[in-house]
């Protein structure tokens, strides 16, 4: 401790034999109490070696270190001395792998991530490699199942990533579950041609998880692809104008508050495969809004 005011740093003194946080902590308020007290009488605080007392709260001498200055260490007599060269420190940082924050802001730089996408996948090792392999997988192969690797911009990919797929392996190293770096690729590139909407694409992701396979193979065999265009959803859309006649008419009168119960319509009848957006600009369209 010291007095407000002053630069000179105070005597240190040591506490031994701490056995849980609990304890550190109420022997600490303890000797800072102690030395208060000292100070407030005018008297000098003794570098010395302390006991507390959890029980009694009591703090006591247990050796002094008047005469020892930091503990000075003696050189070893059997060791040479070591001259660190640049070589040797080159050398070093060759050796060293990448390091999560210099990984971040490459991850950032390079995939156009957000600041906190890069850091989740730069401070988890695993998730990051996964990231890389499945983006550079599509870069380097041209194609990943027939999606241009253009096609798999790296914000969502890395949304993916940290989002559904952690929620569905927790802890797991992604590299050991069954899904493939270029299926998940592949899949991130469906959604974003609108071959499958946001639900369809987690139901894939459910079938990667527990059996691995192709994202378009399963989506085809599960029957997931999204509806869309005018051919597909233009009569469904005036279907569910007619059953939710109340709520065509607050649209038109500007409130867009009952499209929720419009694009609902749609959703069921098509077992949540129609695409929100596209049933959103088709009411638009025939309410004339």
């Amino acid at each position: 401790m010291r007095r407000e005011g002053t630069t000179e740093l105070g005597t240190k003194t040591e506490l031994k034999n701490m056995n849980s946080f609990r304890f550190l902590e109420r022997g600490i308020r303890a000797e800072v109490a102690r030395q208060v007290e000292l100070l407030e009488r005018g008297e000098e605080v003794v570098q010395e070696t302390l006991h507390f007392d959890p029980r009694s709260e009591r703090i006591t001498s247990m050796r002094s270190k008047e005469e020892a200055h930091d503990y000075r260490y003696f050189p070893e007599p059997d060791l040479v001395p070591v001259a660190i060269s640049d070589q040797m420190l080159d050398a070093a940082r060759g050796a060293m792998p990448e390091l999560p924050a210099t990984r971040a802001q490459r991850l950032e730089r390079e995939f156009a991530l957000t600041r906190a996408s890069a850091r989740q996948l730069a401070f988890r090792a695993e998730l990051g490699d996964f990231f890389e392999a499945a983006a550079r997988g599509a870069k380097d192969g041209g194609e990943a199942d027939g999606v241009a690797a253009s096609e798999v911009p790296g914000q969502p990919l890395a949304n993916w990533v940290t989002g559904e797929l952690v929620a569905r392996l927790g802890d797991e190293d992604p590299a050991r579950s069954r899904v493939e770096p270029v299926a998940l690729a592949t899949l991130v590139a469906m959604v974003e041609r609108k071959e499958v909407n946001q639900g369809g694409a987690k139901q894939v992701l459910d079938r990667l998880v527990a059996q691995g396979g192709e994202p378009r193979a399963i989506m085809e065999a599960e029957g997931l692809g999204a509806i869309a265009g005018d051919d597909a959803l233009s009569g469904l859309v005036d279907e569910a104008l007619a059953a939710n006649a109340s709520a065509a008419d607050k649209i038109r009168g500007g409130n867009m508050k009952p499209m929720g119960a419009i694009i609902g319509h749609v959703m069921r009848e098509t077992q949540g495969r129609a695409d929100g957006g596209e049933v959103t600009r088709l009411v638009r369209e025939k309410l004339g809004v």
